[in-house]
């Protein structure tokens, strides 16, 4: 009798089908793409331009820095790469796959991780530094609408971006918008914005201390925990009004000149004008400052009712009342003329990333916005010489960034304003007035926000929350920051009960609790390629 030929006690490997061929796919390999040069490094990591060995395609190489590995991989790229990998938009950045480079000869190193991304020719901050790019009503309104559209996919599958910012606005040369960087996104619980609503009800907290300053809305300033997806939409309203301005709108050099900037931009919160104001944590300082109407519409005079309406939409200090994507598709500001030009329509720019900005400077001193990065190239420039020395801004060039984010000191939690904003001691005037040092009030000076605690103290979780406290009113003076992908901190707690903690390591308020996921379930067939509204240029 002839032996069989297979045998029952060999078993087959699960990764492996029965004709040995791999079940999943898995992580391609770094050196299956050829790198071209960097765009960008910051402390999110190095983004490079590179091209497919397979397919002969441009990708965006984005290295995830592991700064200390016992703690193992980002929870924040983490977060952004499992959110990356359910969506899918036109408007949305595509996560085509991750790559490894592993170590060779170096014993057990980890390895080193990339996300693969579409190549894109701009981030919008960088092309609006570019000198030679004047952006006209029809492409400001194509780029709107295109935002807004994916704000609106990603808000009807109940994800807040929480970094809404011109640098996380990537462009390509066919004209086409995507929105990046979800290092700080996160699925939020309560109902999807519906028309003529706004942001919704909130059903729960979240940590305040996210968003960009710049772009970051007044609620969050005075700690909001319980806020919607209305502060992407403030958000875009800072993105819209940059675009015209050329420049950051509201170039905050600290948490209390930006809430000074906001309500000079558009008046002081009333019960009328944003009403629970006055309950919310942060609004003793705010309560001392006089009372002020608002010039919107006498700084934006030039760009006519019609993007005025749509800003002050935008920019409403009622976060209730706040307009969203929905609503903001249908403004008449996009069918009054002169229409919105058609992506390809666009005129094609000379490349824009984070190293390409240096050769700008010379031209134009403005230092990129302040640290987020964004997925597929870097945002967080460095404002130096080729000696690593601090290049002072000359005052007769055409600066992007507003006096008032020049003048100011950096605060020193806050590692998003650029470096111009360092070293100029700041005058004592009406709007910038000299920091007491009295404590009586509150524990802090007069009119001032309540600092972010020391980050050391918050490590130890609920156990220091006491003597947390008493850290935040001895470091009341301090800025909150948007956290980086990596922490040299010690092991910390990871239960999603945490949120009532600030941001101090990269653990944060958890994506997903472990009974349930608010990930959309969607397809992945390109959605929005159908459904954009059909009022272009034509």
């Amino acid at each position: 009798m002839l032996p069989s030929t297979s045998s029952p006690n060999l078993k087959v490997p699960l990764e492996r089908d029965e004709e040995g061929r791999p079940r999943f796919k898995g992580c391609s390999s770094i050196r299956e793409y050829e790198f071209l040069g960097k765009l960008g490094e910051g402390t999110f990591g190095e983004v490079y331009k590179a091209r497919s060995k397979h397919s002969g395609s441009i990708v965006a190489l984005k290295k995830i820095l592991l700064h200390n590995e016992k703690d193992g991989f980002p929870i924040t790229a983490l977060r952004e790469i499992k959110l990356l990998k359910v969506l899918s938009h036109t408007n949305i950045i595509r996560l085509e796959e991750m790559a490894v480079e592993r170590s060779r000869g170096e014993g057990r190193k980890k390895p080193s991780m990339y996300m693969v991304t579409p190549y894109m020719e701009h981030d919008l901050a960088g092309l609006l530094e570019n000198p030679n790019v004047h952006l006209t009503e029809p492409q400001i309104k194509c780029y709107m609408l295109q935002l807004l559209e994916g704000l609106r996919y990603l808000h009807q599958n109940n994800i807040l971006h929480r970094d809404m910012k011109a640098a996380n606005l990537l462009i390509s040369n066919r004209g086409i918008l995507q929105i990046a960087d979800f290092g700080l996104a996160r699925p939020y619980d309560g109902h999807p914005p519906a028309p003529g609503k706004g942001g919704g009800e909130a059903v729960r907290d979240y940590t305040s201390l996210v968003v960009t300053r710049w772009y970051r809305p007044p609620e969050l300033l005075l700690q909001l925990r319980r806020y919607t997806t209305a502060i992407d939409m403030w958000g875009a309203g800072c993105v819209f009004g940059e675009m015209f301005k050329g420049k950051p709108i509201l170039a905050g050099s600290s948490d209390l000149n930006q809430a000074q900037l906001i309500f000079t931009l558009v008046g002081s919160p009333t019960e009328e004008t944003m009403p629970g104001w006055s309950a919310l944590p942060g609004c003793e300082g705010v309560k001392s400052w006089g009372s002020k109407p608002g010039n919107l519409s006498t700084v934006f005079r030039e760009q006519g009712p019609g993007a005025i309406s749509l800003l002050s939409e935008l920019l409403k200090l009622d976060w209730r009342k706040r307009i969203n994507a929905i609503d903001a598709l249908k403004h008449p500001y996009f069918l009054n003329p002169p229409l919105p030009a058609r992506p390809g329509d666009l005129p094609q720019f000379e490349d824009s990333h984070e190293l390409d900005r240096r050769k700008f400077r010379g031209q134009k001193a403005m230092p990129p916005a302040p640290a987020g990065g964004s997925v597929g190239m870097g945002a967080n420039g460095e404002w130096t010489s080729g000696s690593g020395v601090r290049v002072p801004p000359d005052p007769k060039l055409n600066s992007r960034i507003p006096s008032a984010a020049r003048n100011g000191p950096r605060g020193a939690y806050d590692s998003r304003v650029p470096d111009s904003a360092r070293g100029h001691k700041r005058q004592a005037s009406d709007d910038h007035p000299p920091r007491s040092r009295d404590p009586s009030i509150h524990g802090r000076p007069p009119g001032q926000l309540p600092g972010r605690p020391n980050a050391a103290t918050w490590r130890g979780g609920d156990r220091r929350e006491q003597r947390g406290r008493d850290e935040w009113d001895r470091h009341r003076s301090r800025d909150s920051y948007v956290p980086k992908y990596d922490d040299d901190s010690t092991s910390v707690s990871r239960r999603d009960n945490l949120d009532s903690r600030p941001r101090a390591d990269s653990r944060g308020d958890r994506f997903y609790r472990p009974s349930r996921s608010r990930s959309p379930e969607r397809p992945r067939s390109r959605a929005g390629d159908g459904d954009s509204h059909n009022i272009y240029r034509r």
